[in-house]
């Protein structure tokens, strides 16, 4: 399973344990060989490899310039045909349309959909979400399999009493707290929120923005900041949030706000289902399908004011109401059916060699 991406993110992680417990053993890379890193991986290890199972390509393509991105691509491309030539299997679980903040989307489109035609099979966390990506992708429907997107209830600990958790942050405890938590980056749309919170910075005296996370760069970092100050009631930490204090966030915060530009499938949303907290999120991507009946807060992101409305409903609807339904929604999204699932993938693609 290729990258290894388990230190900055648990999902790796508890999917392998998932599947482990259907007698399959799961192998990730040691060091990263610079050239056709994925075939040499596998040639690393002792047991013959059955399975290769990708999941993000910013690993392995990459580059400042268009040039340098070109021949990466080329180089990836070739690297997983030679995985294909050693008669191991490719399954890709497509995470994205195309990488988050990509310079170069004209040129990454062509690499998923050659991608796309070297994979035996594709999985995808939501069922709506295959018509448009075979279409994007130019492959045939009948390939891509839906298994969702685990949650993170087992990783980051208990809620704990309001009100301790607020002491610990020191925010007030008689406001309404909406976070916004993970690390900040163009596409999360922190910057149209804080311009919405300033516009209502009145009408919402009684509630508090607190915005959590690293920003994706020094130079983004202070853009933000330098918004922040002409906006009240907003309280940023702008660096990376330990494990070990994400529910002590969770914990203070009575709704959670993810405005995204554009998404496909969210940890960010999925972390906060995990807590079982009221999300206000745009209807896009797997968002609607995941929280289901739990979608009260989620707006239309071509309306100009679906971001206010949403803040403003959220002020006046039941929220215990709403979080009883997202609790409801994230218990589908259990590790042990997904192991199965994903090890039944797995076996189709070694039956039909």
């Amino acid at each position: 399973m290729m990258p290894d991406y388990r230190i900055d993110n648990p999902y790796q992680k508890l999917l392998a344990d998932a599947i482990q417990k259907y007698d399959v053993q799961v192998c990730f890379p040691i060091g990263y060989h610079r050239v056709f890193p994925i075939t040499r991986a596998v040639l690393d290890e002792q047991e013959p490899i059955d399975i290769f199972h990708l999941h993000w390509l910013e690993t392995y393509v990459k580059g400042e310039n268009i040039f340098v991105h070109l021949v990466y691509a080329v180089k990836f491309l070739i690297d997983i045909l030679l995985v294909r030539l050693l008669g191991i299997k490719v399954v890709w679980t497509i995470h994205n349309y195309l990488e988050h903040d990509t310079h170069f989307s004209g040129l990454e489109l062509w690499v998923r959909q050659i991608l796309v035609k070297l994979t035996n099979k594709v999985i995808v966390h939501n069922q709506s979400f295959i018509a448009p990506i075979s279409q994007k992708y130019k492959f045939a429907a009948s390939k891509a399999i839906t298994i969702p997107h685990g949650h993170y209830r087992s990783v980051y600990g208990d809620l704990i009493a309001k009100s301790e958790a607020r002491n610990k942050l020191n925010l007030p405890l008689n406001k309404l707290i909406y976070l916004n938590l993970g690390m900040i980056r163009p596409y999360k749309g922190v910057e149209n929120l804080l311009r919405v919170w300033q516009t209502h910075e009145q009408t919402w005296e009684d509630s508090l923005l607190l915005i959590a996370g690293n920003p994706l760069n020094q130079e983004y970092g202070q853009k933000i900041q330098e918004q922040i100050t002409q906006v009240k009631n907003v309280v940023l930490h702008d660096y990376f949030i330990p494990n070990q204090d994400i529910n002590v966030f969770f914990s203070a915060a009575d709704i959670v706000i993810l405005p995204f530009q554009n998404v496909l499938t969210s940890g960010s949303v999925i972390l906060a289902m995990s807590f079982g907290k009221p999300i206000i999120a745009p209807k896009i991507g797997s968002l609607p399908e995941l929280l289901s009946q739990a979608n009260a807060l989620l707006y239309d992101p071509k309306d100009e004011q679906g971001l206010e409305s949403a803040i403003s409903h959220s002020r006046n609807c039941n929220l215990q109401e709403l979080s009883h339904l997202v609790v409801t929604a994230c218990d589908n999204l259990d590790w042990q059916k997904i192991g199965y699932e994903t090890v039944e993938v797995y076996k189709q693609c070694l039956m039909n060699s």
